[in-house]
């Protein structure tokens, strides 16, 4: 089977416990106004390459991973926009080496089917969340985000250890209101591992131009986000942090 990738990142710290080894593919529905992958949006764009090939690329590094701590992280782009390609490199890895573990980082924006047969296989899950809400993502994503939620909800029931990652945006999504909002949204989940606040990267814009595009967000950049915790109902009890 062959996919599409932009990268294969060697000894990644951001994407999972412990070292990485990440696998960003290429492509994307969502059109976040802070994206700060621009390069990986496009489907047309990156490397096309066989699961065996990224399988190969993956198994460099595969003792030091283990012994380390570490793992396997599929991220992009939306991983999940290639679901199929996604599952075929891990059987790969997994008939080459059993004792990898896996990732994946993913906006949940994908048909059910697809997330869950996918996200099944994985050691857990770091789950973008960006809204509590349809109209939030709808302005700042430009999608309908009804596949996000029902996905999320089976998430919660799964038993799959996962992470919520919420890029703090200023003035968008760092309010009082949105937090509550998206805590509400997580109360629930007993396979919550933690909450992380990412703080908005200010230095998305220098992709765009590398791109030939203007990035023009439609917030204000210089504002700092509010990163404070929020506790509701003891929900964020489980880890909270910021990143």
């Amino acid at each position: 089977m062959t996919g599409r990738v932009f990268e294969i990142r060697e000894f990644t710290l951001q994407d999972g416990p412990g070292p990485r080894t990440t696998v960003f593919l290429q492509g994307c529905p969502l059109r976040c106004a802070w994206c700060h992958n621009p390069e990986g949006q496009a489907f047309g764009g990156g490397r096309e390459m066989t699961d065996c090939e990224v399988a190969d690329g993956v198994l460099k590094t595969a003792d030091f991973l283990i012994g380390s701590g570490g793992g396997v992280t599929f991220s992009g782009g939306e991983p999940l926009a290639q679901a199929g390609f996604v599952s075929a490199v891990i059987a790969r890895l997994r008939a080459a080496e059993p004792r990898l573990t896996y990732a994946v980082e993913t906006s949940g924006f994908a048909p059910a089917e697809a997330y869950r047969e996918a996200v099944s296989q994985m050691d857990l899950v770091l789950q973008d969340l960006k809204f509590p809400d349809l109209e939030g993502y709808r302005r700042w994503t430009g999608v309908d985000a009804s596949l996000i939620f029902t996905n999320l909800a089976w998430l919660k029931t799964s038993g799959i250890p996962f992470v919520a990652r919420i890029p703090c945006i200023p003035g968008v999504n760092d309010t009082r209101e949105a937090k509550e909002g998206m805590a509400r949204l997580l109360a629930d989940a007993p396979n919550l591992v933690k909450v992380e606040l990412l703080p908005y990267n200010r230095f998305a814009g220098a992709k765009y131009a590398k791109l030939g595009r203007v990035y023009s967000p439609g917030f204000d950049e210089d504002r700092a986000p509010d990163l404070s915790p929020l506790r509701l109902d003891g929900n964020w009890d489980r880890g909270m942090g910021n990143g």
